[in-house]
């Protein structure tokens, strides 16, 4: 495989993907990523950072979609395969940039010294994320890292990976210099890992390390941005009941932005969740109805099984089963329009949007009651 000269063009996940993956184990485990759906801008900017061999820092509010971008990325360039060249670090405030490179077991080293059967140092370390991402990455098949929500570290740890990230190496410092040549002290990237870094901008970042970064921020996508959005992972949806629900949405968003005491912009990840609630209500219709289909008409049940079996599993309909759902049940889909007005789903809406105000929830609650 070489995907060096394979651009990254947003395609990938036009919709979910849905496919297995082997474990340590052995044994066959379900995969599913969501859809994602990039701006052009956001598109040049990965491969600008691909030419530059640069780390990509994304800033926008929290559910923007930052976190998201490297394993679309990865997916793309190396389908369901992804798992062996995609790393995640997910930065806690007690996280140091140690960690994300190595940590050395001392407690399996004295036991085994113990028992007399110590081994050499090298036996005891355990690489992290961007020191697996070092040991893989090659000009052929580069590793992709997310070094995800940065902020949350201490103010100096950005700074404590300028080496790592400017020179591509790092020494353990357990293994002795005089043992470097055996031992692999210092341990190198053949190529440079195409690393994302994501920040919610809770705390600035040191001049030093923002210079050696791309810069990106994820503006809150257009209304018709939100429909594609909406679409691309609900693919069974009609266009009406999602246009009426990226309305409601917008409507909340833009009253809140109004409001005195809001903090926080409802945000993507939250007007999916609202849709995944009323998505589960629309498949519990259609399962239904599918299941009488088969009742009344057994000669449809070959065609209408796979899709009985994607419900039961909770996997998001593809597309080719999303028409036949139409075929099979036509005017189901539209109703849906007509059920977000209804008192069920409607009081999902705001408890969902709202969730981590207080007197504003009460104000929401009230207007949309």
């Amino acid at each position: 495989m070489n995907v060096q000269n394979k651009r990254y063009e947003g395609v990938a996940l036009k919709e979910p993907a849905n496919f297995t993956y082997t474990d340590k184990d052995g044994k066959e485990q379900p995969d599913t990523i969501p859809p994602y759906i990039p701006s052009p801008e956001l598109i040049h900017v990965v491969e600008l950072m691909r030419i530059l061999k640069r780390p990509l820092l994304i800033k926008g509010a929290p559910g923007s979609g930052k976190t998201r971008l490297s394993k679309a990325v990865a997916y793309e360039l190396y389908g369901s395969a992804y798992r062996d060249y995609y790393f995640e670090w997910n930065i806690k405030s007690t996280s140091k940039a140690k960690d994300g490179l190595y940590t050395f077991d001392y407690l399996e080293r004295l036991r085994d010294a113990q028992d007399k059967q110590a081994l050499h140092p090298e036996q005891y370390v355990r690489r992290g994320p961007l020191g697996k991402a070092f040991e893989v990455s090659t000009t052929e098949t580069p590793a992709i890292v997310l070094i995800d929500e940065i902020d949350k570290a201490d103010i100096d740890f950005p700074n404590d990976l300028l080496l790592e990230l400017d020179q591509l190496r790092y020494e353990i410092e357990e293994i002795a210099p005089d043992q470097e040549r055996t031992t692999k002290r210092i341990q190198r990237a053949a190529y440079p890992p195409i690393i994302f870094i994501t920040s919610n901008e809770e705390k600035e970042l040191p001049p030093a390390f923002l210079r050696r970064c791309l810069f990106y921020y994820i503006e809150f996508p257009e209304k018709s941005d939100l429909e594609n959005i909406v679409q691309a992972n609900f693919p069974y949806l009609k266009s009406e009941a999602v246009k009426s629900a990226v309305d409601r949405f917008y409507g909340l968003r833009l009253e809140m932005k109004k409001h005195p005491n809001t903090e926080k912009e409802v945000s993507t990840s939250e007007l999916l969740d609202w849709m995944r609630a009323i998505a589960h209500f629309f498949e519990a219709k259609v399962k239904a109805a599918l299941e009488e289909l088969v009742e009344k008409t057994p000669a449809k049940r070959p065609e209408i099984e796979p899709i009985l079996k994607a419900l039961a599993e909770n996997l998001p309909l593809n597309e080719a089963m999303s028409q036949l759902v139409d075929a099979l049940l036509p005017g189901l889909s539209k109703e849906l329009a007509v059920d977000l007005e209804t008192k069920d789903l409607k009081d999902l809406y705001p408890y969902l949007l709202v969730k981590s105000l207080n007197d504003f929830k009460i104000h929401i609650l009230k207007n949309n009651g």
